[in-house]
């Protein structure tokens, strides 16, 4: 297509397009088309490699599923490539534009359809945010079975579509997909499809729950939904060793009579770098329990009397509810000390996490930037932990020596059978390398319904660089960070 035919097509979707939807929800302002082509992590442009040559050339906002559908039909109809997206907290460019197109940002899809109390159900659209979906339960005194720490910025929808296996509540309650009844999708022909257990064809809920997108966009969820408890208590104690902090936090974990709502175990870096102030010891687990009184009160005695057993020294009490007001925006604070906050999300099974950190731990011995470990517990006896490089825009050597040492730990991570825990753009290579069997499944369906990948190109089955030219990069990379 030259470009006289380019501007033609151009002009002709936008004069279609503003008869689908209001023109207020249509754009091509270059500024839009920025600032809704990234997410919210602060890496400097030359890690995103598709935002230049792939920029996008429109961003369109419906209301409702039905103006989705109409969206995603006439993108079709025009072979316009599609991105969606919503609050855009992934930070692994899961909602970045890989092919140019159009832009589908679905925040303005955020009604409540149906809060059923009586059967604990609500229905609503995917593009809400947590704040206000848990601001319209509150009215009932109901609340979400389980939500992103992300929650202040975050929507429904992305929680779904990144599989939201660890978070708020999920020790307690299971993952997103546990509380999941039926979703609303929309394909990418634009025909809108429900699906729940009992559906017969060929897209199910474990196919859409952790596909970022790529099968069609998340319209509406209909799931479980919880009573709000009445007493929340925390915990939190310092641990000499990293040994004796995780054991203690699998005590935690592994308390099947009280269940902590939250748990994490962070290293004294990160609790430095997130807030004012810090514990003395060099491991800190921090655990919330929300229930009744006489279960929350069972749950801190016991917390109690197994910190004993490790030599846990107890956290002050103002303390604990610092990081819990805070803990929306922990790991974002952790950007406030540098221009370039770097960090990679691994899956990590309970059993094998201290061989993780000791790995960990030998990686970072001899490194000049400043770097912290967090884990957070959760479901499948698995945990989320995330590891943070802080660094300087303007040092390209040293982001890339971070982002080597990172792909070192990813690798060391697959070799014991665990994995990423955050996808997206930036790790599909990882995924297409080390999971071919779910790589070929996702593909078939995939072509089924979107032959000419139009939709959220460029995640699970294709990557724009080759594994091997990654690793080659990554090893020049680490060999220039130490000659510095």
């Amino acid at each position: 297509m030259d470009k006289t035919q380019k501007l033609e097509q151009i002009q002709s979707f936008t004069k279609e397009m503003q008869e689908i939807i209001s023109p207020s929800d249509f754009s091509t302002d270059p500024y839009e088309i920025e600032v809704t082509s990234s997410d919210l992590s602060l890496l400097p442009k030359y890690h995103y490699k598709f935002k230049e040559e792939f920029r996008a050339s429109f961003v369109i906002r419906p209301r409702n599923t039905e103006e989705l559908s109409k969206v995603m039909r006439k993108c079709r109809e025009y072979s316009i490539p599609v991105t969606i997206r919503a609050a855009a907290t992934s930070c692994f460019s899961a909602s970045s534009p890989t092919r140019g197109g159009a832009i589908i940002d679905t925040r303005r899809m955020n009604s409540v359809h149906k809060i059923d109390v009586n059967n604990m159900i609500v229905k609503c659209d995917a593009g809400i945010s947590w704040l206000k979906l848990m601001e319209k339960l509150l009215d009932y005194g109901l609340a979400p079975t389980c939500y992103p720490t992300s929650y202040k910025a975050s929507c429904l929808g992305g929680y779904v579509a990144s599989a939201g296996k660890a978070g708020i509540g999920v020790l307690k309650h299971g993952s997103i997909r546990d509380s999941i009844l039926s979703v609303t999708i929309v394909k990418p022909d634009g025909t809108i499809e429900q699906i729940s257990e009992e559906s017969k064809g060929e897209l199910k809920l474990d196919d859409i729950v952790g596909s970022l997108g790529i099968y069609g966009a998340i319209a509406e969820v209909e799931m479980k939904i919880t009573h709000m408890s009445t007493s929340l208590e925390i915990v939190g104690y310092g641990f000499k060793t990293f040994s004796k902090a995780f054991e203690y936090y699998l005590g935690l974990k592994e308390n099947t009579v009280n269940k902590p709502f939250f748990l994490s175990l962070s290293n004294k870096k990160f609790e430095k770098l997130a807030h004012k102030t810090l514990p003395s010891r060099n491991f800190f687990v921090y655990g919330v329990f929300l229930d009744n009184p006489e279960q929350t009160g069972k749950a801190i005695a016991y917390a109690k009397e197994i910190a004993q057993k490790y030599d846990g020294l107890s956290a002050e009490e103002w303390y604990l509810k610092e990081k819990w007001r805070d803990i929306a925006d922990t790991e974002l604070n952790l950007g406030r000390l540098c221009r370039n906050p770097v960090f990679q999300e691994y899956w990590i099974a309970d059993e094998r996490c201290q061989a993780f950190y000791e790995k960990y731990a030998k990686e970072i011995k001899n490194v000049d930037y400043k770097n912290a470990f967090y884990i957070m517990a959760g479901v499948e006896g698995c945990n989320r932990i995330k590891i943070f490089g802080l660094s300087d825009i303007d040092n390209s050597r040293e982001f890339f020596g971070i982002k080597a040492g990172f792909n070192k730990l990813a690798k060391f991570a697959f070799s014991q059978q665990d994995s990423l825990y955050s996808i997206g753009v930036v790790n599909t290579f990882y995924f297409l390398k080390y999971n071919r069997e779910k790589v070929e499944y996702m593909k078939k369906l995939k072509e089924k319904l979107d032959p000419d990948d139009l939709v959220n190109s460029y995640r699970f089955i294709k990557a724009k660089m080759k594994f091997w030219r990654v690793q080659l990069l990554f090893a020049i990379a680490k060999f220039l960070y130490r000659l510095g």
